[in-house]
């Protein structure tokens, strides 16, 4: 056991630096680097004496929460911090460790039980569970398939050490080489996938995504002519306004263009320069949004929002900001500084220009 927890430490402290010195600078490393730390107070906890025990259990108790929250900045399109899925996470980390200064767990009532340390437990499989799932559901709009699988690997691999790491606690299941096993494990894959994918792994998250292709080889003569004709196909298909499509998917543009989704993604990225499928379409509804905004100064902007594709006024919105630095709103007015719509300025024109009688 001691062997395993020494080779579990070094393997933690040489992914700690790791993760520092390439990807200091982003929020996610920045997670995940409190990950790594928070599982070293998990893999130390038996061993630690009976007055550092407070701080490794706290420490420890953080895994679960930190890792939705890794899973929300390393693949979320647009992560919501803010959310009833924070408020569980919060309470997970909470819950416990105030019960635990607090209360007496043999003396301490059902109910407070209940509320200091098995609704705690609950929560945290709630979070992992919501974290895989933000893995999975937003695994094809990354464009970019080398970072795409290789940080989805990183991902589920850590989600299933931290998931087993949380039952095996909450149930007393842990032995004496299951903390190290669950160290060493992903540590080590982890370690692996980072050495090989480099920066495709954690370099930029779907929120940091631009237009810049992914880094690739020169493209063959054949590769470069399908690479021309996917955007032929493509480009004619969204000139047709495909792209208002609600709810639209990668792979149901896929099916419309006629090619295989994994092409698809590859005409995107490697041949308009998005990183993100979520991106290429914003982009495409802003542009007509902005048009539109100058064109008819009267059309009501929810109108136009549901027009091109979105489901809501607050998605429209958001978008718009993100893309154009500026609220619809404000895009219109500034557009027209009079704050008078085309119809008023037009008779206000009329009147101007009619002879008297």
């Amino acid at each position: 056991m001691l062997f395993l927890t020494g080779v579990g430490t070094g393997c933690l402290t040489i992914l700690f630096m790791m993760v520092a010195r390439e990807y200091g600078n982003l929020w996610v490393a920045r997670v995940f680097l409190m990950l790594i730390a928070a599982s070293c107070a998990f893999l130390l906890h038996p061993l630690v004496g009976p007055e550092w025990r407070w701080l490794t259990y706290c420490l420890q108790s953080l895994v679960p929460s930190l890792f939705w929250l890794l899973c929300q900045l390393a693949f979320a399109y647009r992560p919501r911090l803010v959310s009833v899925w924070s408020v569980l996470a919060l309470y997970a980390v909470l819950a416990p460790n105030l019960a635990r200064i607090v209360l007496d767990p043999a003396s301490a009532t059902a109910s407070a039980h209940f509320f200091g340390w098995t609704l705690g437990a609950y929560f945290e499989y709630l979070v992992i569970g919501h974290g895989l799932w933000t893995v999975l559901s937003n695994w094809s709009d990354d464009l970019v398939s080398s970072r795409r699988h290789l940080r989805g690997v990183v991902l589920l691999v850590v989600g299933v050490s931290v998931s087993w790491a949380a039952v095996s606690l909450n149930f007393g299941l842990a032995g004496d080489y299951t903390r190290p096993l669950l160290v060493v494990i992903p540590s080590l894959i982890t370690a692996y996938f980072l050495l090989k994918g480099h920066d495709n792994v954690v370099a930029l998250s779907p929120a940091e995504s631009c237009q810049r292709p992914d880094a690739e080889p020169p493209l063959n003569t054949e590769q470069a002519r399908q690479l021309h004709h996917g955007i032929a196909k493509l480009t004619g298909v969204m000139s047709e306004g495909y792209y208002r499509t609600e709810n639209l998917t990668l792979k149901r543009l896929a099916g419309r263009i006629g090619l295989p989704e994994y092409k698809t993604r590859a005409v995107i990225n490697h041949g308009l320069g998005y990183r993100n499928f979520n991106d290429y379409i914003n982009h495409l509804r802003i542009v007509e949004a902005t048009e539109r905004l100058i064109r008819e100064p009267d059309t009501p902007i929810q109108n136009i929002a549901l027009d091109i594709g979105y489901r809501s006024l607050s998605s429209f919105n958001r978008a718009f900001r993100e893309i154009m630095d500026t609220t619809p709103t404000r895009f219109r007015q500034q557009s027209w500084p009079s704050g008078e719509s085309a119809i008023d300025q037009n008779v206000k024109m009329n009147e101007s220009t009619s002879i008297p009688e």
